[in-house]
């Protein structure tokens, strides 16, 4: 059983016990705030978000049962984001493209017109977002921003590893297919995942390779 987990046991057994809900708290809110992070573009509301999910994380800790403590808070972080944004949806706002998709420059050394081209290339891909259906946005959020494996995902997502790689799988694929033609092989490279390089599960992780080596690739 991993630290997490038997902090979690702990904790759900002595609510009151400091030591443990410190443990869950240094290894879970950073992904927590990512998480929100990927959902709104306001980087104060994701870090208001992400406190509240741990208040009540402390607040419902003693009814966890022990099926995966990611999962379990990761459930906790939906909820807290679903009541933030059912007020705005109410009143007919859209929920926001998310901003979670940042392709770094790959080199300082790149001049004006290099990173002009890669602003434009993010702006494309950022654009094309909203085509993916909610569970393959959610999917490269955590695999992407987070950093989630595939398993990690699947327990947060409540779904079978499987369905994860189909997913990411899926949601890439439709990226590459929606990009303009002029930036087609640059995104087909971009939008790939490696192949030597794997996860826990066995499936190859996404990777947003370097722009100077694309020309390289057939």
């Amino acid at each position: 059983m991993s630290p997490i987990e038997q902090a979690a046991n702990t904790a759900a057994a002595e609510p009151g016990n400091k030591a443990a809900l410190g443990e869950i708290f240094d290894n879970m809110y950073g992904p927590v705030v990512r998480f929100m992070q990927a959902r709104v573009q306001d980087p104060a509301t994701a870090e208001d978000l992400a406190q509240e999910t741990f208040v009540k994380v402390v607040q419902k800790i003693d009814s966890y049962d022990g099926r995966g403590i990611r999962g379990w808070i990761f459930a906790i972080a939906r909820n807290v984001y679903n009541d933030y944004f059912r007020p705005m949806r109410n009143r007919g706002f859209e929920q926001p493209t998310s901003d979670f998709w940042r392709l770094d420059y790959p080199s300082p050394e790149m001049g004006p017109a290099e990173r002009a081209e890669w602003d434009d290339l993010r702006a494309a891909i950022r654009k094309k977002l909203d085509k993916l259906s909610h569970d393959q946005h959610l999917v490269l959020a955590l695999r992407i921003t987070s950093g989630h494996t595939t398993a990690e995902t699947a327990e947060i997502m409540g779904k079978p590893v499987g369905t994860i790689r189909v997913l990411q799988y899926r949601a890439l694929a439709k990226l590459r297919s929606l990009m303009p033609e002029s930036d087609s092989t640059l995104a087909a490279y971009l939008l790939s995942t490696t192949d030597g390089q794997q996860d826990d599960g066995g499936a190859a992780s996404v990777t947003l390779r370097e722009k100077n080596n694309a020309g390289s690739k057939g």
